[in-house]
């Protein structure tokens, strides 16, 4: 009887114990698990945060690229419209890259501060980032402040090419008309006129005019009609057909200056010398049968 009470007693303390290590074990297990998942997601934070700072170090590096290509592209009048347009569209993509990664350095920043999570690696890191985008965004103001001014500088030399122009224009139409105005006196003072014919119609035009039946014959004395007269350029006339055979100079002219010659038959004023034959009178008046 008394062995009987002794295995039970022994049983019983046996379970007892083994229910006490089953509780221990599961407590142990549950607590073990917690500890996974904190690591696990602690583990996730870092990865982002790291995960974060280098896509903003990549992108940083784009960033330079950029700058170094509209750095190395020459801004002015031989820039056609598709390489200046290139260039605003990197500006721009410049500019939000930049407020992109500003922005996302915030949050992370953020972010760090409210986690437990320290790290002296990820603070230099992010130390790092800040100063190189707040450098990147001084380069990228001092470009366009140099894109602003050489586009200033075309604009005033635009101007200036334009009023330049516009004086060559001013200056050649001004030279234009000083050219049509000499060569009109030109053709003015060597302009010249002649005309031949009979005596009667000469007297029938009022080129040759008499005040009565015995007086001397006057030339060109009174109101004669000039339209009869051949305009010619005294330069350049240097023989009159006559077309008769007979021929008399009746104005003034040096007898030195020309000859009247017989060409087939009919007489040919020669004008020797165009200076002198004209000097006296521009307009030459002979008579002809």
């Amino acid at each position: 009887m008394k062995s009987t009470f002794l295995i039970l007693t022994i049983s019983l303390t046996f379970l007892t114990s083994c229910g006490r290590q089953s509780a221990d074990y599961k407590a142990l297990q549950a607590q073990n698990d917690s500890l996974q998942n904190a690591k696990l997601k602690l583990q996730q934070e870092v990865d982002g945060y790291f995960s974060a700072m280098n896509q903003i170090e990549q992108n940083i590096e784009k960033i330079k690229s950029t700058e170094n290509t509209i750095s190395i592209q020459p801004v002015g009048k031989e820039l056609n419209d598709d390489m200046r347009t290139k260039i605003n569209e990197d500006m721009s993509y410049l500019n939000e890259m930049l407020q992109s990664n500003k922005d996302e350095l915030a949050r992370l920043k953020s972010k760090i501060k409210k986690s437990a999570f320290r790290s002296s690696q990820l603070e230099h890191t992010i130390s790092r980032l800040t100063k190189s985008l707040e450098e990147e965004t001084s380069k990228v103001a001092l470009l366009q402040a140099e894109i602003a001014q050489k586009d200033s500088i075309i604009v005033q030399l635009d101007n200036k090419v334009t009023n330049m122009n516009k004086n060559i224009d001013d200056i050649s139409t001004e030279n234009k008309t000083k050219d049509s105005k000499i060569k009109e006196q030109d053709e003015t003072i060597h302009s010249a006129w002649y005309v031949f014919g009979t005596m009667a119609e000469l007297k029938k035009q009022n080129i040759v005019t008499t005040d009565g039946l015995f007086s001397s014959q006057k030339v060109l004395q009174r109101d004669f009609n000039k339209n009869y007269f051949v305009k010619i350029d005294s330069r350049n006339t240097k023989s009159i057909p006559l077309y008769s055979t007979h021929a008399k100079i009746l104005t003034n002219h040096p007898k030195s200056s020309y000859t009247l010659e017989k060409q087939n038959g009919n007489f040919v004023l020669i004008i020797v010398d165009t200076d002198s034959f004209w000097s006296i009178s521009k307009y030459l008046v002979i008579e002809v049968e």
